[in-house]
């Protein structure tokens, strides 16, 4: 029987009301089990790419509480897409359309293997969108440049003055958080008084959490311009709703707390050059330029970045001026080594002045007499 004719039967028998019944197994059995199945077929080497890989899959089940395979369907595997690709991994935006295509086809083989076990329901894995890749696909960069920043927050300053998505752009840019973290700031968490901070808490049990538990929990100090910013948007331009637990979200829609895909779709509509200037630099008649039109296409704009870019962006930033790594490693809940490896892009050059910088600072702060500077 070939794979159309099985696909066909099955679909028969979900329309008789004969379809199989599912065995329970957890995401950890479930890719073990996948894992072994492989291990005939491919190199140990490939194993374990495919594990680290589907590491990611379990932490998605882990977080959403997803303890049998057997309740995955296919909208869970589109949010698992869409999260995989926008928010699973901290050293880059967003995977880039090659890489997704890489990782969804290896979980569509992974959901078939599920099917063939009766652990997931048949069909599931023809749900799996494969990315098709296009002329420009790889080219957006990792990190939005701090000149860009800069005019996208003027901008928003002067024409959209703590609006939602000003109030959004500033937290990204300003405390280089996660984009999960922002998203759960409660209004009682901002602290707009003498010495502002906002303060990051994990409450899983309340529908938020932080990636790290209650190692990410964090007070972080904020300018008073931001501070600002978020007192007159708390004033005048949030929406006045609390979210099924009672809490009074920060980003508020009308329907309580803002989603993570409106937070985005911020992003990628101000990221637009053409938002901005009213110019596009890839020649595109703005008027026709389907990206330009639409704020749910506004990621199809080569130039257009996710949240992560400033996640990138403030990290990188920080580190050229010289800012210690374990003081970003505390601000951002990113560890040294992380930040060593992916965000500290000066060169040795640049190193030396700094250290010289820092020097003379330190010289012109506390006198040159002691010995040791």
């Amino acid at each position: 029987m070939t794979g159309g004719d099985r696909r066909l039967t099955e679909l028969e028998q979900v329309l008789s009301g004969q379809s199989t019944t599912l065995q329970s197994l957890t995401p950890a059995a479930g890719i073990d089990r996948y894992l072994d199945s492989r291990g005939s077929t491919v190199t140990p080497k490939t194993i374990n790419e495919y594990r680290r890989k589907l590491a990611y899959f379990r932490e998605f089940c882990d977080r959403r509480e997803i303890a049998d395979l057997n309740e995955l369907d296919g909208r869970l595997v589109d949010t698992y897409r869409v999260w995989r690709r926008d928010e699973a991994t901290d050293t880059i935006a967003s995977l880039s359309p090659k890489t997704m295509r890489d990782e969804m086809y290896l979980f569509r083989a992974f959901l078939r293997y599920l099917e063939r076990i009766e652990a997931v329901r048949p069909g599931l894995a023809d749900t799996v969108v494969i990315p098709r890749l296009g002329e420009t696909d790889g080219v957006r960069s990792t990190e939005l440049a701090p000149e860009r920043v800069a005019t996208i927050i003027t901008y928003l300053e002067t024409y959209r003055y703590a609006s939602r998505d000003h109030v959004i752009w500033l937290l990204h840019c300003r405390t280089g958080r996660r984009p999960g973290a922002i998203h759960s700031l409660d209004v009682t968490d901002v602290h707009c008084d003498e010495a502002p901070y906002l303060a990051f808490r994990h409450r899983p049990e309340q529908g938020t959490r932080l990636k790290n538990g209650r190692n990410s929990e964090r007070d972080i100090p904020i300018t008073d311009e931001v501070a600002t910013v978020l007192d007159d948007y708390i004033e005048h331009a949030r929406e006045p709703v609390t979210d099924e637990y009672d809490r009074k979200p920060l980003l508020a829609s009308r329907h309580g707390r803002l989603s993570k895909t409106a937070m985005r779709l911020s992003f990628y509509a101000w990221s637009r050059p053409c938002t901005v200037t009213g110019e596009c630099p890839h020649d595109k008649q703005i008027e026709s330029c389907p990206a330009a039109q639409s704020k749910h296409d506004a990621s199809k704009c080569p130039s257009s970045q996710s949240s992560y870019a400033a996640r990138h962006g403030h990290i990188t930033h920080l580190r050229r001026l010289g800012l210690p790594k374990s003081v970003v490693s505390d601000r951002c809940d990113v560890s040294e080594e992380i930040i060593e490896k992916h965000y500290d892009e000066r060169s040795e050059a640049d190193r030396r002045k700094l250290h010289r910088d820092l020097l003379e600072n330190l010289r012109e702060t506390h006198g040159d007499d002691t010995g040791y500077i």
